[in-house]
């Protein structure tokens, strides 16, 4: 007896007539993802733009940012141009010139006082900067990192450059190790093996019971010193923020600098975060001062 075939499953049927498609009309099928991949690497780019001028806090031209970002430049003239358009960069025809419009400080403003340009986190970063002379950090919890969204750079030491929006593993930094100490071990050990299967770390395969180790003396000793963990030569002390002071925001405050040099002074490095969050501990950060 010969058995007549069913009608195929809606998604078998779909792939069949896909593959029985000319190959000039295949592609159509992919131009959406392929569309959609380059629209969120052009935001990413916008983005990662307007941090160049939070770094640099100066006019740029377009060559400049390009060569700091290692952008081609013809994409970096169409994104600023369109920037200018939405009107979130004015442009200085003469001088070829960029500069972020008022838009773009405003942009943020109705989250919190301490996401203000002067906000109180703000002048805790330059007060241990000018105490310290160092360069210092305020990070926050990105995903599986401690991406900088505050810097401001010490005068001595010599200074570190580190430009706003430089991300460090969550489990294999100063910052990150601080910005988990009021998880729990388990999740702790989950984001380890979530950071050896996304991010591929460098020096190899973390080892779960040593981040928590540090992540354990963190909490004790209320600060932890990476020396030389990230980049050959230079060091990060960093401390999490009260969360009082922070919205209840997990954001942590770090001092960076030449590893010898803060490795001789990271007792007083400590002692000048320590009182520096003291002074902020009489604000209100949600009313500001």
């Amino acid at each position: 007896m010969t058995r007549i075939p069913g009608p195929a499953p809606a998604g078998v049927a779909i792939s069949r007539r896909l593959r029985q498609m000319p190959r000039a009309v295949q592609p159509a099928v992919t131009d959406a993802a392929t569309k959609f991949r380059a629209t969120v690497k052009s935001a990413a780019r916008v983005i990662s733009i307007l941090e160049q001028f939070d770094d640099v806090r100066r006019p740029m031209r377009v060559g400049e940012i390009a060569a700091r970002l290692n952008y081609p430049q013809s994409s970096t003239s169409y994104l600023l141009r369109n920037l200018v358009e939405v009107g979130y960069l004015d442009c200085d025809p003469v001088a070829r010139t960029y500069m972020p419009t008022p838009r773009v400080a405003l942009l943020g403003s109705w989250i919190s006082v301490h996401s203000v340009t002067d906000g109180p986190l703000i002048r805790l970063a330059q007060a241990v900067c000018t105490a310290t002379g160092r360069t210092v950090t305020l990070a926050v919890r990105n995903g599986i990192y401690a991406r900088y969204i505050h810097v401001r750079e010490g005068a001595g030491d010599p200074p570190l450059h580190v430009p706003v929006g430089t991300c460090r593993l969550l489990v294999w930094s100063a910052s990150g190790f601080a910005l988990l100490t009021d998880e729990t071990e388990n999740h702790v050990w989950s984001l380890v093996q979530r950071t050896n299967a996304e991010a591929r770390p460098q020096g190899g395969v973390l080892s779960a019971p040593v981040v928590l180790a540090h992540v354990r003396r963190c909490r004790e000793q209320g600060h932890f010193f990476s020396d030389e963990m990230v980049t050959p030569g230079n060091g990060h002390i960093a401390m999490r923020l009260p969360p009082r002071l922070t919205g209840g925001r997990g954001i942590v405050v770090g001092v960076a600098g030449r590893s010898p040099a803060l490795r001789r002074d990271e007792a007083a490095v400590v002692a000048i975060m320590r009182k520096a969050i003291d002074a902020l501990d009489g604000v209100n950060v949600e009313e500001g001062p």
